[in-house]
């Protein structure tokens, strides 16, 4: 069976193949950066990308930055004092007042008159 390419086409081929296996790994080494410099938008000078408001822009990507321009290491930690502990208060009932018994006695003509 004869071979559809010839000594000269397989040369050329193995030669490009070769060349573009080359470029491509000198493109992807261009961009090659510590996974925590990702996590913030940089401009093509390497500065941190602010808003108007001087807020950074994060592109979600890589793990949390550490302490920098945008997130400031705290000065303090406040920390709250601990609550007093609840003591309910006692409850002392009041003794029941004693019945108090009369008697009274009613005429009729003043109910009926």
């Amino acid at each position: 069976m004869k071979t559809p390419f010839s000594k000269k086409q397989l040369g050329l081929t193995a030669a490009c193949a070769l060349a573009l296996g080359v470029f491509s790994a000198a493109a992807n080494a261009q961009f090659l950066r510590d996974v925590t410099d990702q996590a913030l938008l940089v401009d093509e000078r390497g500065a941190t990308v602010m808003s108007g408001y001087g807020l950074c822009w994060h592109s979600d990507f890589g793990p949390r930055p550490g302490y920098y321009e945008c997130n400031t290491q705290p000065v303090a930690q406040i920390v709250a004092p601990a609550p007093a502990p609840y003591v309910p208060p006692v409850v002392v009932a009041a003794a029941a007042p004693q019945p108090v018994y009369e008697k009274v006695t009613l005429d009729a003509n003043v109910l009926f008159a």
